[in-house]
Protein backbone atom coordinates (compact mmCIF):
# COMPACT_ATOMS: atom_id res chain seq x y z
CA UNK A 1 0.00 0.00 0.00
CA UNK A 2 1.41 3.50 -1.04
CA UNK A 3 1.91 6.24 1.72
CA UNK A 4 0.51 8.58 -0.64
CA UNK A 5 -2.73 10.47 0.72
CA UNK A 6 -6.21 8.81 -0.91
CA UNK A 7 -7.64 10.20 -3.72
CA UNK A 8 -11.42 9.93 -4.46
CA UNK A 9 -13.38 10.21 -7.62
CA UNK A 10 -16.79 9.87 -7.76
CA UNK A 11 -18.05 6.94 -9.94
CA UNK A 12 -20.86 7.25 -12.29
CA UNK A 13 -23.36 5.71 -9.86
CA UNK A 14 -24.94 7.65 -7.32
CA UNK A 15 -27.79 8.04 -5.35
CA UNK A 16 -29.92 10.07 -3.11
CA UNK A 17 -28.93 8.00 -0.48
CA UNK A 18 -25.32 7.28 -0.73
CA UNK A 19 -22.13 8.37 -3.20
CA UNK A 20 -19.74 5.62 -4.73
CA UNK A 21 -16.02 6.67 -5.14
CA UNK A 22 -13.08 5.02 -6.35
CA UNK A 23 -10.29 5.36 -4.09
CA UNK A 24 -6.72 4.41 -3.64
CA UNK A 25 -3.58 5.45 -1.51
CA UNK A 26 -3.52 5.43 2.03
CA UNK A 27 -7.30 4.82 3.71
CA UNK A 28 -6.52 6.69 7.08
CA UNK A 29 -10.45 5.96 7.93
CA UNK A 30 -9.71 2.00 8.13
CA UNK A 31 -6.78 2.86 10.34
CA UNK A 32 -9.24 4.46 13.18
CA UNK A 33 -11.86 1.95 12.23
CA UNK A 34 -9.26 -0.98 13.56
CA UNK A 35 -8.99 1.39 16.56
CA UNK A 36 -12.46 1.54 17.07
CA UNK A 37 -12.57 -2.02 16.46
CA UNK A 38 -10.12 -3.19 19.03
CA UNK A 39 -11.10 -0.82 21.67
CA UNK A 40 -14.60 -2.41 21.28
CA UNK A 41 -13.15 -6.23 21.79
CA UNK A 42 -11.42 -5.30 24.71
CA UNK A 43 -14.58 -3.92 25.85
CA UNK A 44 -16.52 -7.06 25.69
CA UNK A 45 -13.41 -9.00 27.64
CA UNK A 46 -13.43 -6.32 30.14
CA UNK A 47 -17.07 -6.24 30.93
CA UNK A 48 -17.97 -9.93 30.53
CA UNK A 49 -17.64 -11.49 33.67
CA UNK A 50 -19.31 -8.30 35.39
CA UNK A 51 -22.20 -8.64 32.81
CA UNK A 52 -22.94 -12.15 33.56
CA UNK A 53 -23.72 -11.98 36.76
CA UNK A 54 -27.07 -13.35 38.31
CA UNK A 55 -27.62 -10.08 39.34
CA UNK A 56 -26.23 -7.81 36.67
CA UNK A 57 -29.70 -6.11 35.44
CA UNK A 58 -30.42 -5.19 39.09
CA UNK A 59 -27.40 -3.10 39.72
CA UNK A 60 -25.96 0.41 38.30
CA UNK A 61 -22.49 -1.46 37.35
CA UNK A 62 -23.88 -4.58 35.67
CA UNK A 63 -26.57 -3.03 33.61
CA UNK A 64 -23.55 -0.40 32.52
CA UNK A 65 -21.59 -3.48 31.66
CA UNK A 66 -24.16 -5.92 29.44
CA UNK A 67 -24.74 -2.37 27.39
CA UNK A 68 -20.90 -2.21 26.79
CA UNK A 69 -20.45 -5.59 26.62
CA UNK A 70 -23.73 -6.29 24.04
CA UNK A 71 -22.80 -3.11 22.00
CA UNK A 72 -20.33 -3.90 21.10
CA UNK A 73 -21.08 -7.11 19.49
CA UNK A 74 -20.44 -6.12 16.07
CA UNK A 75 -16.80 -5.58 16.48
CA UNK A 76 -15.49 -9.20 15.46
CA UNK A 77 -17.13 -9.12 12.04
CA UNK A 78 -15.84 -5.62 11.43
CA UNK A 79 -12.96 -6.36 11.77
CA UNK A 80 -13.26 -8.89 9.24
CA UNK A 81 -14.37 -6.17 7.33
CA UNK A 82 -11.25 -3.69 7.43
CA UNK A 83 -9.74 -6.70 6.62
CA UNK A 84 -11.61 -7.75 3.26
CA UNK A 85 -11.77 -3.93 2.28
CA UNK A 86 -7.68 -3.95 2.31
CA UNK A 87 -7.05 -7.23 1.09
CA UNK A 88 -8.95 -7.79 -1.88
CA UNK A 89 -8.13 -4.88 -3.33
CA UNK A 90 -6.82 -6.37 -6.76
CA UNK A 91 -4.99 -3.33 -7.12
CA UNK A 92 -2.52 -4.26 -4.42
CA UNK A 93 -2.03 -7.79 -5.25
CA UNK A 94 1.30 -8.60 -6.01
CA UNK A 95 1.20 -12.25 -6.54
CA UNK A 96 -0.20 -15.68 -4.97
CA UNK A 97 3.23 -16.67 -3.74
CA UNK A 98 3.93 -12.80 -2.68
CA UNK A 99 0.78 -12.07 -0.82
CA UNK A 100 1.08 -15.78 0.96
CA UNK A 101 4.56 -15.53 2.42
CA UNK A 102 4.05 -11.92 3.82
CA UNK A 103 0.80 -13.24 5.48
CA UNK A 104 2.54 -16.37 6.87
CA UNK A 105 5.55 -14.06 8.14
CA UNK A 106 2.65 -11.85 9.91
CA UNK A 107 0.64 -14.85 11.52
CA UNK A 108 2.65 -17.89 11.94
CA UNK A 109 5.18 -16.11 14.28
CA UNK A 110 2.39 -15.29 16.22
CA UNK A 111 0.06 -17.83 16.43
CA UNK A 112 2.63 -20.15 17.54
CA UNK A 113 3.96 -17.43 19.88
CA UNK A 114 1.04 -16.20 21.07
CA UNK A 115 -0.58 -19.73 22.10
CA UNK A 116 2.77 -20.67 23.48
CA UNK A 117 2.63 -17.55 25.60
CA UNK A 118 -1.21 -18.45 26.99
CA UNK A 119 -0.10 -21.58 28.02
CA UNK A 120 2.71 -20.53 29.88
CA UNK A 121 0.46 -17.52 31.48
CA UNK A 122 -2.06 -20.32 32.44
CA UNK A 123 0.70 -22.62 33.68
CA UNK A 124 2.88 -20.03 36.03
CA UNK A 125 0.62 -17.03 36.78
CA UNK A 126 -2.68 -18.55 37.04
CA UNK A 127 -1.10 -21.27 38.47
CA UNK A 128 -3.09 -24.13 36.36
CA UNK A 129 -2.01 -27.13 35.63
CA UNK A 130 -2.00 -28.03 32.00
CA UNK A 131 -0.50 -30.80 30.04
CA UNK A 132 0.84 -30.20 26.66
CA UNK A 133 -1.68 -32.77 25.37
CA UNK A 134 -4.23 -30.66 26.97
CA UNK A 135 -2.62 -27.59 25.55
CA UNK A 136 -2.65 -28.74 22.14
CA UNK A 137 -6.41 -29.84 22.33
CA UNK A 138 -7.79 -26.40 23.92
CA UNK A 139 -5.55 -24.95 21.16
CA UNK A 140 -7.58 -26.83 18.13
CA UNK A 141 -10.74 -26.30 19.92
CA UNK A 142 -10.27 -22.49 20.24
CA UNK A 143 -10.79 -22.72 23.82
CA UNK A 144 -6.66 -22.10 25.14
CA UNK A 145 -7.33 -18.41 26.28
CA UNK A 146 -10.28 -16.38 25.50
CA UNK A 147 -11.02 -15.34 21.43
CA UNK A 148 -7.61 -16.87 20.54
CA UNK A 149 -9.90 -18.54 18.15
CA UNK A 150 -9.66 -15.20 16.13
CA UNK A 151 -6.06 -15.89 15.11
CA UNK A 152 -7.44 -19.27 12.88
CA UNK A 153 -10.06 -17.11 11.35
CA UNK A 154 -7.63 -14.44 9.80
CA UNK A 155 -5.51 -17.27 9.14
CA UNK A 156 -8.00 -18.82 6.94
CA UNK A 157 -9.21 -15.88 5.02
CA UNK A 158 -5.52 -15.03 3.96
CA UNK A 159 -5.15 -18.68 2.80
CA UNK A 160 -8.13 -18.08 0.50
CA UNK A 161 -7.93 -14.56 -0.56
CA UNK A 162 -5.86 -15.30 -3.75
CA UNK A 163 -8.71 -17.13 -4.78
CA UNK A 164 -11.31 -14.24 -3.57
CA UNK A 165 -9.00 -12.11 -5.46
CA UNK A 166 -8.69 -13.39 -8.62
CA UNK A 167 -12.40 -13.44 -8.84
CA UNK A 168 -13.27 -9.65 -7.33
CA UNK A 169 -10.44 -8.68 -10.29
CA UNK A 170 -13.45 -9.72 -12.64
CA UNK A 171 -16.20 -9.03 -10.56
CA UNK A 172 -18.67 -5.92 -10.43
CA UNK A 173 -19.08 -4.34 -7.30
CA UNK A 174 -22.58 -5.44 -7.51
CA UNK A 175 -21.42 -9.37 -8.10
CA UNK A 176 -18.82 -8.59 -4.70
CA UNK A 177 -22.00 -7.60 -2.97
CA UNK A 178 -24.79 -10.52 -4.13
CA UNK A 179 -21.96 -12.99 -3.47
CA UNK A 180 -21.27 -11.54 -0.01
CA UNK A 181 -24.93 -11.63 0.98
CA UNK A 182 -25.48 -15.10 0.02
CA UNK A 183 -22.23 -16.45 1.98
CA UNK A 184 -23.21 -14.31 4.89
CA UNK A 185 -26.93 -16.25 4.56
CA UNK A 186 -25.03 -19.38 4.89
CA UNK A 187 -23.98 -18.88 8.85
CA UNK A 188 -26.67 -16.69 9.31
CA UNK A 189 -29.60 -19.62 8.51
CA UNK A 190 -27.59 -21.99 10.13
CA UNK A 191 -27.81 -19.94 13.64
CA UNK A 192 -31.52 -19.03 12.96
CA UNK A 193 -32.31 -23.00 12.30
CA UNK A 194 -30.13 -24.28 15.83
CA UNK A 195 -33.20 -24.28 17.88
CA UNK A 196 -35.55 -25.99 14.99
CA UNK A 197 -32.82 -28.56 13.69
CA UNK A 198 -31.78 -29.35 17.23
CA UNK A 199 -27.93 -29.56 16.09
CA UNK A 200 -24.70 -27.55 17.42
CA UNK A 201 -22.65 -25.34 15.54
CA UNK A 202 -19.45 -27.05 16.19
CA UNK A 203 -18.69 -28.15 12.46
CA UNK A 204 -17.14 -24.98 11.73
CA UNK A 205 -15.08 -24.38 15.07
CA UNK A 206 -11.91 -25.55 14.00
CA UNK A 207 -8.65 -24.32 13.10
CA UNK A 208 -9.36 -25.29 9.45
CA UNK A 209 -13.07 -24.38 9.60
CA UNK A 210 -13.21 -21.21 11.27
CA UNK A 211 -12.98 -18.94 8.74
CA UNK A 212 -15.60 -20.09 7.30
CA UNK A 213 -18.61 -18.29 8.75
CA UNK A 214 -16.72 -14.77 8.49
CA UNK A 215 -16.81 -15.60 4.65
CA UNK A 216 -19.46 -12.88 3.53
CA UNK A 217 -18.54 -9.85 5.86
CA UNK A 218 -14.87 -10.77 4.36
CA UNK A 219 -16.35 -10.06 1.12
CA UNK A 220 -18.50 -7.56 1.89
CA UNK A 221 -15.98 -5.28 3.19
CA UNK A 222 -14.68 -5.08 -0.14
CA UNK A 223 -17.43 -4.57 -1.77
CA UNK A 224 -18.82 -1.48 1.09
CA UNK A 225 -15.51 0.00 0.27
CA UNK A 226 -16.13 3.47 -1.16
CA UNK A 227 -19.54 3.47 -0.75
CA UNK A 228 -20.67 6.46 1.46
CA UNK A 229 -23.89 7.06 2.74
CA UNK A 230 -25.50 10.85 2.78
CA UNK A 231 -26.23 12.80 6.14
CA UNK A 232 -29.75 11.48 5.92
CA UNK A 233 -28.88 7.76 4.96
CA UNK A 234 -26.14 8.02 8.17
CA UNK A 235 -28.83 9.18 10.75
CA UNK A 236 -30.81 5.95 9.39
CA UNK A 237 -27.79 4.00 9.77
CA UNK A 238 -27.12 4.68 13.27
CA UNK A 239 -30.62 3.96 14.22
CA UNK A 240 -30.67 0.85 12.79
CA UNK A 241 -27.56 0.53 14.74
CA UNK A 242 -29.42 1.43 18.02
CA UNK A 243 -32.51 -0.89 17.57
CA UNK A 244 -30.38 -3.77 16.52
CA UNK A 245 -28.16 -3.06 19.76
CA UNK A 246 -30.97 -2.46 21.94
CA UNK A 247 -32.29 -6.15 21.00
CA UNK A 248 -29.27 -7.94 21.63
CA UNK A 249 -29.24 -5.66 24.78
CA UNK A 250 -32.73 -7.18 25.91
CA UNK A 251 -32.49 -10.46 25.08
CA UNK A 252 -29.00 -10.99 27.19
CA UNK A 253 -29.45 -12.99 29.93
CA UNK A 254 -33.35 -13.92 29.35
CA UNK A 255 -34.28 -17.04 29.56
CA UNK A 256 -37.73 -16.78 27.62
CA UNK A 257 -36.54 -15.89 24.11
CA UNK A 258 -38.53 -16.39 21.18
CA UNK A 259 -35.99 -18.95 19.48
CA UNK A 260 -36.97 -16.71 16.22
CA UNK A 261 -35.66 -13.83 18.07
CA UNK A 262 -32.82 -15.87 19.21
CA UNK A 263 -31.33 -16.83 16.48
CA UNK A 264 -31.44 -13.48 15.00
CA UNK A 265 -29.69 -11.51 17.38
CA UNK A 266 -27.77 -14.09 19.02
CA UNK A 267 -24.02 -14.09 18.36
CA UNK A 268 -21.70 -13.45 16.18
CA UNK A 269 -22.97 -15.33 13.12
CA UNK A 270 -26.75 -14.29 13.60
CA UNK A 271 -27.96 -11.84 10.60
CA UNK A 272 -28.45 -9.32 12.87
CA UNK A 273 -24.99 -9.39 14.13
CA UNK A 274 -23.44 -9.18 10.79
CA UNK A 275 -26.16 -6.27 9.42
CA UNK A 276 -24.71 -4.71 12.63
CA UNK A 277 -21.51 -4.68 11.65
CA UNK A 278 -22.12 -3.35 7.98
CA UNK A 279 -24.14 -0.64 9.75
CA UNK A 280 -21.22 0.27 11.45
CA UNK A 281 -18.89 0.17 8.90
CA UNK A 282 -20.80 2.63 5.94
CA UNK A 283 -21.28 4.63 9.33
CA UNK A 284 -17.74 4.91 9.92
CA UNK A 285 -16.79 5.04 6.53
CA UNK A 286 -18.90 7.75 5.96
CA UNK A 287 -17.69 10.02 9.06
CA UNK A 288 -14.14 9.43 8.92
CA UNK A 289 -13.20 9.53 5.29
CA UNK A 290 -12.45 12.59 3.14
CA UNK A 291 -14.88 13.05 0.74
CA UNK A 292 -13.69 15.95 -0.74
CA UNK A 293 -10.38 15.51 -3.05
CA UNK A 294 -9.62 18.96 -2.50
CA UNK A 295 -9.80 18.80 1.33
CA UNK A 296 -6.77 18.00 4.00
CA UNK A 297 -6.87 15.45 6.36
CA UNK A 298 -5.09 16.42 9.50
CA UNK A 299 -1.52 15.00 8.78
CA UNK A 300 -0.76 14.21 12.85
CA UNK A 301 -4.63 12.57 13.07
CA UNK A 302 -3.68 10.24 9.89
CA UNK A 303 -0.11 9.20 11.23
CA UNK A 304 -1.88 8.63 15.21
CA UNK A 305 -4.50 6.38 13.23
CA UNK A 306 -1.69 4.42 11.44
CA UNK A 307 0.32 4.01 14.38
CA UNK A 308 -2.30 3.08 16.63
CA UNK A 309 -3.94 0.59 14.07
CA UNK A 310 -1.20 -0.94 12.82
CA UNK A 311 -0.73 -2.40 16.74
CA UNK A 312 -4.12 -3.77 16.96
CA UNK A 313 -3.05 -7.50 16.46
CA UNK A 314 -0.57 -7.21 19.74
CA UNK A 315 -3.43 -5.33 21.51
CA UNK A 316 -5.45 -8.35 20.73
CA UNK A 317 -3.09 -10.74 21.68
CA UNK A 318 -1.56 -9.35 24.51
CA UNK A 319 -5.26 -7.08 26.46
CA UNK A 320 -5.96 -10.32 27.95
CA UNK A 321 -2.81 -11.29 30.42
CA UNK A 322 -3.02 -7.43 30.93
CA UNK A 323 -7.02 -8.04 32.10
CA UNK A 324 -5.64 -10.92 34.26
CA UNK A 325 -2.97 -9.42 35.58
CA UNK A 326 -5.58 -6.53 36.58
CA UNK A 327 -7.62 -8.22 39.00
CA UNK A 328 -4.20 -8.28 41.43
CA UNK A 329 -4.09 -4.34 41.12
CA UNK A 330 -5.30 -2.07 43.60
CA UNK A 331 -8.21 0.26 42.36
CA UNK A 332 -9.27 -1.67 39.73
CA UNK A 333 -8.12 -5.40 41.06
CA UNK A 334 -10.27 -7.98 43.27
CA UNK A 335 -12.62 -10.02 41.46
CA UNK A 336 -13.41 -10.60 37.61
CA UNK A 337 -16.89 -8.87 38.32
CA UNK A 338 -16.04 -5.38 39.05
CA UNK A 339 -18.02 -4.31 42.35
CA UNK A 340 -18.83 -0.67 41.07
CA UNK A 341 -18.59 1.58 37.80
CA UNK A 342 -15.64 3.01 38.59
CA UNK A 343 -13.65 0.00 38.84
CA UNK A 344 -15.19 -1.49 36.01
CA UNK A 345 -13.98 1.96 33.78
CA UNK A 346 -10.78 2.17 35.53
CA UNK A 347 -10.03 -1.41 34.62
CA UNK A 348 -11.31 -0.99 30.98
CA UNK A 349 -9.39 2.45 30.73
CA UNK A 350 -6.26 0.54 32.71
CA UNK A 351 -5.91 -2.15 29.80
CA UNK A 352 -6.66 -0.35 27.64
CA UNK A 353 -4.03 1.91 27.83
CA UNK A 354 -1.67 -0.53 28.48
CA UNK A 355 -1.75 -3.28 26.01
CA UNK A 356 -1.94 0.26 23.43
CA UNK A 357 1.49 1.32 24.71
CA UNK A 358 3.25 -2.77 25.34
CA UNK A 359 2.24 -3.08 21.77
CA UNK A 360 3.64 0.02 20.20
CA UNK A 361 6.92 -0.63 22.53
CA UNK A 362 7.10 -4.02 21.58
CA UNK A 363 6.57 -3.29 17.88
CA UNK A 364 9.65 -1.06 17.73
CA UNK A 365 12.22 -4.14 18.62
CA UNK A 366 13.16 -5.69 15.38
CA UNK A 367 12.67 -9.33 16.16
CA UNK A 368 9.11 -8.77 18.09
CA UNK A 369 7.45 -7.01 15.83
CA UNK A 370 6.53 -9.83 14.07
CA UNK A 371 4.30 -10.74 17.07
CA UNK A 372 2.61 -7.90 17.85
Amino acid sequence: MSDDTATLAPAPTRSRAFSVFAESGQLDWVSWMRVFAICGVVTIHVTGATAIRHDARSTTVGMLAIVLNRGFNFTVPLFVMLSGALLLDPSRFRGDGDFLRRRALRLVPAIVFWHLFYWGFRVFYLDQTLTARAALKMTLRGQLFTALYFFWIVLGLALVTPVLVAWTARSSRRAVLVGGALAVAVPALTQLTVTIRDAPLTWVETPWTWWVPYLGVYLLGWGLRGVVLNRFAVVAALLACAAIAAAIIWMFGRSHVPWWFSGLFSGYYSLGCQLYAALVFLVGQAVLRRRDPGSADSPRGAALGRRLGAVTLGVFAMHLAVLFVSYDLPAVGGTPAAGSVVELLGRLGLVLVASFALATLLRQVPLVRRLV
